[in-house]
Protein backbone atom coordinates (compact mmCIF):
# COMPACT_ATOMS: atom_id res chain seq x y z
CA UNK A 1 0.00 0.00 0.00
CA UNK A 2 2.81 2.44 0.86
CA UNK A 3 4.56 1.76 -2.44
CA UNK A 4 1.32 2.26 -4.37
CA UNK A 5 0.80 5.63 -2.72
CA UNK A 6 4.45 6.53 -3.33
CA UNK A 7 3.92 5.89 -7.05
CA UNK A 8 0.71 7.94 -7.16
CA UNK A 9 2.45 10.92 -5.58
CA UNK A 10 5.72 10.61 -7.50
CA UNK A 11 8.82 9.00 -6.11
CA UNK A 12 11.34 11.35 -4.47
CA UNK A 13 14.84 11.38 -5.88
CA UNK A 14 17.46 9.61 -3.79
CA UNK A 15 18.43 11.69 -0.76
CA UNK A 16 15.77 14.38 -1.35
CA UNK A 17 12.93 12.99 0.70
CA UNK A 18 11.42 9.96 2.45
CA UNK A 19 10.89 6.76 0.51
CA UNK A 20 9.78 3.17 1.07
CA UNK A 21 13.27 1.75 0.37
CA UNK A 22 14.20 1.30 4.04
CA UNK A 23 10.97 -0.55 4.78
CA UNK A 24 11.42 -2.71 1.68
CA UNK A 25 14.96 -3.63 2.73
CA UNK A 26 13.83 -4.48 6.27
CA UNK A 27 10.98 -6.66 5.02
CA UNK A 28 13.37 -8.47 2.66
CA UNK A 29 15.75 -9.27 5.54
CA UNK A 30 12.81 -10.46 7.65
CA UNK A 31 12.02 -13.17 5.09
CA UNK A 32 14.82 -15.17 6.73
CA UNK A 33 13.43 -18.36 8.24
CA UNK A 34 14.49 -17.47 11.78
CA UNK A 35 12.69 -14.12 11.54
CA UNK A 36 9.53 -15.76 10.22
CA UNK A 37 9.48 -18.49 12.88
CA UNK A 38 10.77 -16.37 15.78
CA UNK A 39 13.63 -18.75 16.61
CA UNK A 40 16.42 -16.17 16.36
CA UNK A 41 18.43 -14.99 19.38
CA UNK A 42 17.19 -11.94 21.23
CA UNK A 43 19.78 -9.45 19.97
CA UNK A 44 18.92 -10.50 16.41
CA UNK A 45 15.19 -9.99 17.09
CA UNK A 46 16.01 -6.52 18.47
CA UNK A 47 17.89 -5.66 15.26
CA UNK A 48 14.94 -6.82 13.16
CA UNK A 49 12.59 -4.62 15.19
CA UNK A 50 14.91 -1.63 14.85
CA UNK A 51 15.12 -1.98 11.05
CA UNK A 52 11.35 -2.30 10.78
CA UNK A 53 10.81 0.76 12.97
CA UNK A 54 13.16 2.93 10.89
CA UNK A 55 11.54 1.76 7.66
CA UNK A 56 8.02 2.26 8.98
CA UNK A 57 8.78 5.81 10.14
CA UNK A 58 10.02 6.82 6.68
CA UNK A 59 7.16 5.04 4.90
CA UNK A 60 4.69 6.80 7.20
CA UNK A 61 5.94 10.15 5.87
CA UNK A 62 5.45 8.90 2.29
CA UNK A 63 1.88 7.81 3.05
CA UNK A 64 1.01 11.12 4.75
CA UNK A 65 2.34 13.17 1.82
CA UNK A 66 0.52 10.98 -0.71
CA UNK A 67 -2.79 11.23 1.13
CA UNK A 68 -2.46 15.03 1.20
CA UNK A 69 -2.25 15.00 -2.61
CA UNK A 70 -5.05 12.45 -3.06
CA UNK A 71 -7.49 14.30 -0.82
CA UNK A 72 -6.68 17.76 -2.21
CA UNK A 73 -4.93 17.36 -5.60
CA UNK A 74 -3.06 20.40 -6.90
CA UNK A 75 0.36 21.26 -8.29
CA UNK A 76 1.48 22.42 -4.87
CA UNK A 77 -0.02 19.50 -2.94
CA UNK A 78 3.44 18.25 -1.91
CA UNK A 79 3.90 21.47 0.05
CA UNK A 80 0.55 21.39 1.83
CA UNK A 81 0.45 21.62 5.59
CA UNK A 82 -2.21 18.92 6.00
CA UNK A 83 -1.06 16.51 8.68
CA UNK A 84 -2.19 12.91 8.26
CA UNK A 85 -1.42 10.83 11.30
CA UNK A 86 -1.38 7.07 11.67
CA UNK A 87 -1.95 4.93 14.74
CA UNK A 88 0.74 2.22 14.85
CA UNK A 89 -0.16 1.43 18.49
CA UNK A 90 -3.83 0.78 17.78
CA UNK A 91 -3.34 -2.81 18.93
CA UNK A 92 -3.03 -1.45 22.48
CA UNK A 93 -6.01 0.93 21.96
CA UNK A 94 -3.70 3.94 21.63
CA UNK A 95 -4.64 6.48 18.93
CA UNK A 96 -4.21 10.14 20.03
CA UNK A 97 -5.78 11.65 16.85
CA UNK A 98 -9.14 10.03 17.66
CA UNK A 99 -8.97 10.59 21.43
CA UNK A 100 -9.93 14.27 21.35
CA UNK A 101 -12.84 16.11 22.95
CA UNK A 102 -15.43 16.81 20.25
CA UNK A 103 -17.61 19.05 22.45
CA UNK A 104 -15.91 22.22 21.14
CA UNK A 105 -16.88 21.46 17.53
CA UNK A 106 -13.72 19.60 16.55
CA UNK A 107 -13.92 16.81 13.99
CA UNK A 108 -11.75 13.83 13.14
CA UNK A 109 -11.32 12.93 9.46
CA UNK A 110 -10.47 9.28 8.78
CA UNK A 111 -9.06 8.34 5.39
CA UNK A 112 -9.48 4.65 4.51
CA UNK A 113 -7.38 3.37 1.58
CA UNK A 114 -7.92 0.12 -0.31
CA UNK A 115 -4.74 -1.26 -2.02
CA UNK A 116 -6.61 -4.25 -3.48
CA UNK A 117 -8.01 -4.66 -6.98
CA UNK A 118 -11.58 -5.22 -5.80
CA UNK A 119 -14.10 -3.35 -3.68
CA UNK A 120 -13.66 -3.88 0.02
CA UNK A 121 -16.00 -3.45 2.96
CA UNK A 122 -14.62 -3.84 6.44
CA UNK A 123 -15.19 -2.64 9.98
CA UNK A 124 -13.05 0.23 11.28
CA UNK A 125 -12.59 0.51 15.05
CA UNK A 126 -11.05 3.53 16.78
CA UNK A 127 -10.89 4.52 20.47
CA UNK A 128 -12.92 7.56 21.55
CA UNK A 129 -13.35 9.36 24.86
CA UNK A 130 -17.13 9.86 25.12
CA UNK A 131 -20.48 8.56 23.91
CA UNK A 132 -21.60 11.68 22.02
CA UNK A 133 -20.25 10.77 18.60
CA UNK A 134 -21.56 10.31 15.06
CA UNK A 135 -19.96 9.06 11.83
CA UNK A 136 -20.66 10.62 8.41
CA UNK A 137 -19.34 9.83 4.96
CA UNK A 138 -17.87 12.28 2.47
CA UNK A 139 -21.41 13.25 1.31
CA UNK A 140 -22.46 14.13 4.85
CA UNK A 141 -24.74 11.10 5.23
CA UNK A 142 -24.69 9.46 8.65
CA UNK A 143 -23.11 6.00 8.69
CA UNK A 144 -24.37 3.22 10.94
CA UNK A 145 -21.96 2.91 13.86
CA UNK A 146 -21.73 1.33 17.28
CA UNK A 147 -20.04 2.06 20.60
CA UNK A 148 -18.47 -0.71 22.66
CA UNK A 149 -16.75 -0.45 26.06
CA UNK A 150 -12.99 -0.82 26.39
CA UNK A 151 -12.48 -3.24 29.31
CA UNK A 152 -10.21 -2.47 32.25
CA UNK A 153 -7.82 -5.27 31.22
CA UNK A 154 -7.19 -3.52 27.89
CA UNK A 155 -6.81 -0.12 29.56
CA UNK A 156 -4.16 -1.57 31.89
CA UNK A 157 -2.16 -2.92 28.94
CA UNK A 158 -2.54 0.39 27.13
CA UNK A 159 -1.26 2.35 30.13
CA UNK A 160 1.75 0.07 30.58
CA UNK A 161 2.86 -0.14 26.96
CA UNK A 162 2.11 3.46 25.97
CA UNK A 163 4.32 4.60 28.86
CA UNK A 164 7.01 2.14 27.72
CA UNK A 165 6.93 3.42 24.13
CA UNK A 166 6.53 7.13 24.89
CA UNK A 167 8.46 7.40 28.14
CA UNK A 168 5.49 8.96 29.91
CA UNK A 169 1.89 7.98 30.70
CA UNK A 170 -0.88 9.03 28.34
CA UNK A 171 -2.79 12.19 29.25
CA UNK A 172 -6.12 10.80 28.00
CA UNK A 173 -7.79 7.44 28.58
CA UNK A 174 -10.47 6.46 26.04
CA UNK A 175 -13.52 4.59 27.31
CA UNK A 176 -15.09 3.24 24.14
CA UNK A 177 -14.44 1.67 20.75
CA UNK A 178 -16.29 3.35 17.88
CA UNK A 179 -17.01 0.79 15.14
CA UNK A 180 -18.44 1.41 11.66
CA UNK A 181 -18.32 -0.27 8.26
CA UNK A 182 -16.17 1.43 5.62
CA UNK A 183 -16.74 0.80 1.91
CA UNK A 184 -13.85 1.58 -0.46
CA UNK A 185 -13.53 1.13 -4.23
CA UNK A 186 -10.62 -0.84 -5.79
CA UNK A 187 -7.34 1.09 -5.49
CA UNK A 188 -9.34 3.93 -4.00
CA UNK A 189 -9.98 5.75 -0.76
CA UNK A 190 -12.90 7.10 1.20
CA UNK A 191 -13.16 9.66 3.95
CA UNK A 192 -15.28 9.49 7.09
CA UNK A 193 -15.89 12.33 9.55
CA UNK A 194 -16.25 11.75 13.29
CA UNK A 195 -18.10 14.59 15.00
CA UNK A 196 -20.31 15.43 17.94
CA UNK A 197 -23.57 13.47 18.00
CA UNK A 198 -26.32 12.26 20.26
CA UNK A 199 -25.41 10.49 23.46
CA UNK A 200 -25.66 6.70 23.24
CA UNK A 201 -26.45 4.11 25.84
CA UNK A 202 -24.33 0.95 26.12
CA UNK A 203 -26.12 -1.90 27.84
CA UNK A 204 -24.63 -5.34 28.34
CA UNK A 205 -26.55 -8.50 29.21
CA UNK A 206 -25.49 -11.53 31.19
CA UNK A 207 -25.90 -15.25 30.58
CA UNK A 208 -28.78 -17.22 32.08
CA UNK A 209 -29.54 -19.92 29.51
CA UNK A 210 -28.11 -21.09 26.20
CA UNK A 211 -27.21 -18.00 24.18
CA UNK A 212 -26.64 -17.29 20.48
CA UNK A 213 -24.62 -14.32 19.25
CA UNK A 214 -24.36 -13.04 15.71
CA UNK A 215 -27.15 -11.48 13.63
CA UNK A 216 -25.81 -12.59 10.23
CA UNK A 217 -25.04 -15.94 8.63
CA UNK A 218 -22.59 -16.87 11.38
CA UNK A 219 -23.75 -17.63 14.90
CA UNK A 220 -21.88 -18.86 17.96
CA UNK A 221 -23.72 -20.75 20.68
CA UNK A 222 -22.74 -20.57 24.37
CA UNK A 223 -24.00 -22.94 27.05
CA UNK A 224 -25.83 -21.64 30.08
CA UNK A 225 -23.47 -23.63 32.31
CA UNK A 226 -20.15 -21.82 32.71
CA UNK A 227 -20.53 -19.73 29.57
CA UNK A 228 -18.55 -22.15 27.38
CA UNK A 229 -18.57 -21.95 23.60
CA UNK A 230 -20.27 -25.13 22.37
CA UNK A 231 -21.40 -24.69 18.76
CA UNK A 232 -20.66 -22.94 15.46
CA UNK A 233 -23.51 -22.38 12.97
CA UNK A 234 -23.22 -20.98 9.44
CA UNK A 235 -26.59 -20.76 7.72
CA UNK A 236 -25.06 -19.86 4.34
CA UNK A 237 -22.83 -22.94 4.16
CA UNK A 238 -25.21 -25.15 6.17
CA UNK A 239 -22.44 -25.96 8.65
CA UNK A 240 -23.39 -26.83 12.23
CA UNK A 241 -20.45 -28.09 14.24
CA UNK A 242 -19.73 -28.72 17.90
CA UNK A 243 -16.99 -26.48 19.22
CA UNK A 244 -14.75 -26.33 22.26
CA UNK A 245 -12.20 -23.72 23.24
CA UNK A 246 -9.43 -23.86 25.83
CA UNK A 247 -6.12 -22.21 26.66
CA UNK A 248 -2.90 -24.22 26.99
CA UNK A 249 0.81 -23.58 27.34
CA UNK A 250 3.87 -25.69 26.58
CA UNK A 251 7.02 -26.09 28.64
CA UNK A 252 10.42 -25.99 26.96
CA UNK A 253 12.56 -29.11 27.15
CA UNK A 254 15.49 -28.61 29.54
CA UNK A 255 17.74 -31.08 27.71
CA UNK A 256 18.21 -33.28 30.77
CA UNK A 257 17.55 -36.53 28.87
CA UNK A 258 19.20 -36.05 25.48
CA UNK A 259 21.31 -32.90 26.19
CA UNK A 260 19.33 -30.89 23.61
CA UNK A 261 17.38 -28.09 25.29
CA UNK A 262 14.71 -25.90 23.72
CA UNK A 263 16.05 -22.43 22.95
CA UNK A 264 17.26 -20.16 20.16
CA UNK A 265 16.94 -21.94 16.79
CA UNK A 266 15.50 -25.00 18.57
CA UNK A 267 11.77 -25.35 19.18
CA UNK A 268 11.44 -28.37 21.46
CA UNK A 269 8.39 -28.40 23.74
CA UNK A 270 8.15 -30.85 26.60
CA UNK A 271 4.39 -31.42 26.57
CA UNK A 272 1.46 -29.02 26.78
CA UNK A 273 -0.67 -28.14 29.78
CA UNK A 274 -4.22 -26.75 29.98
CA UNK A 275 -4.88 -23.48 31.77
CA UNK A 276 -7.74 -23.79 34.21
CA UNK A 277 -10.57 -21.28 34.02
CA UNK A 278 -12.82 -20.00 36.76
CA UNK A 279 -15.76 -22.21 37.70
CA UNK A 280 -18.20 -19.40 36.92
CA UNK A 281 -16.76 -17.23 34.16
CA UNK A 282 -18.09 -13.61 34.26
CA UNK A 283 -19.97 -13.21 30.97
CA UNK A 284 -21.31 -10.03 29.31
CA UNK A 285 -22.83 -9.64 25.84
CA UNK A 286 -22.98 -6.39 23.85
CA UNK A 287 -25.18 -6.37 20.76
CA UNK A 288 -25.45 -3.76 18.03
CA UNK A 289 -26.02 -3.01 14.34
CA UNK A 290 -22.37 -3.64 13.36
CA UNK A 291 -21.27 -6.56 15.55
CA UNK A 292 -21.92 -8.59 18.69
CA UNK A 293 -19.28 -8.95 21.40
CA UNK A 294 -18.90 -11.43 24.24
CA UNK A 295 -16.67 -10.38 27.17
CA UNK A 296 -15.38 -13.14 29.45
CA UNK A 297 -12.99 -13.17 32.39
CA UNK A 298 -11.41 -16.62 31.92
CA UNK A 299 -9.21 -16.31 35.01
CA UNK A 300 -7.31 -13.63 36.90
CA UNK A 301 -4.95 -12.93 33.99
CA UNK A 302 -6.93 -13.82 30.83
CA UNK A 303 -9.72 -11.52 29.63
CA UNK A 304 -11.28 -12.67 26.36
CA UNK A 305 -13.41 -10.80 23.81
CA UNK A 306 -15.15 -12.69 20.99
CA UNK A 307 -16.53 -10.66 18.07
CA UNK A 308 -19.06 -11.72 15.44
CA UNK A 309 -19.60 -9.14 12.71
CA UNK A 310 -22.99 -8.82 11.07
CA UNK A 311 -21.67 -9.07 7.49
CA UNK A 312 -18.73 -11.44 8.05
CA UNK A 313 -18.54 -15.21 8.21
CA UNK A 314 -15.72 -15.49 10.71
CA UNK A 315 -15.33 -14.69 14.38
CA UNK A 316 -12.50 -12.79 16.08
CA UNK A 317 -11.09 -13.88 19.42
CA UNK A 318 -8.92 -11.42 21.35
CA UNK A 319 -7.44 -11.91 24.79
CA UNK A 320 -5.57 -9.61 27.12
Amino acid sequence: AARQLEYFNGRAEAGTGPSTDSLGDALAILQHHDAVSGTEQQHVADDYAKRLSIGHTKAEEVVAASFACLVNPSKSCKFQQDKFQQCPLLNISYCPPSEINLSSGKKVVIVVYNPLGWKREDVVRIPVVDRNVAVRDSDGQEVTSQLLPIPDATISLRSFYSAAYLGKPSDVTPKYWLAFTASVAPLGFNTYIISRGKERQIVGSGLNNTLKIGSGNLQLVYSGRGGKLVQYNNSKNMVNAALEQSYCFYAGDDGFVDLQASGAYIFKPNGSYPIKHETLVPFTVFRGPVLDEVHQRINSWIYQITRVYKEKEHAEVEFA
